[in-house]
């Protein structure tokens, strides 16, 4: 599945040269990076939330594998929705998906189902991806939209997590 841009032109620019021009006024280069077990970053337009998410990708190291986990707004396929096979076509580039982390995700957790539905109009997640790829061009993304979840289920969500995240690092 190739996931494709649904609010380019809306929440952030719509081209390539736009974004690269917006994210250089966004970010701050040349400060220190920190290694980070997760950061919450805003997700709104630009324009409100850009110089903050900016702020937020400008410090930390971006792994080799970003798992991001949005709200889904539109309310729209499954309350725990990951995409595990494909890509995300955005004007910045492709990002491939994890796809091995992402089915050890599934397999460590019932509550995690297969669905791009969920994702497809989602803007949470997608204005996050052109400030992962600027600064580490090559990572590979877990997708996960959060609909309607208990807080049980998000603590099951989050052991589940933990046991794949430290699964692929010893394999690694």
């Amino acid at each position: 599945m190739i996931r494709k841009p649904a609010v380019a032109g809306q929440f952030y620019p719509r081209t390539r040269a736009e974004i690269e021009k917006m994210l250089a006024g966004l970010v701050e280069p040349g400060v220190a990076k920190e290694k980070a077990l997760g950061v919450i970053a805003p997700h709104a337009g630009w324009i409100y939330s850009g110089k903050g998410a900016g702020l937020v990708y400008s410090r930390v190291e971006i792994t080799p594998t970003v798992i991001v986990l949005c709200p889904n707004h539109r309310g729209l396929g499954e309350d725990i929705a990951i995409m595990s096979e494909g890509s995300w076509h955005l004007p910045t580039g492709e990002t491939a998906l994890d796809e091995k982390l992402a089915g050890k995700i599934k397999r460590s957790c019932h509550l995690v189902k297969e669905d791009s539905l969920a994702h497809s109009q989602e803007h949470s997640l997608e204005v996050q991806v052109p400030f992962l790829q600027h600064f580490r061009p090559d990572f590979k993304l877990v997708p996960i939209s959060l609909g309607r979840v208990s807080l049980t289920e998000c603590r099951e969500l989050g052991s589940a997590l933990a046991a794949a995240i430290a699964r692929a690092s010893r394999r690694l």
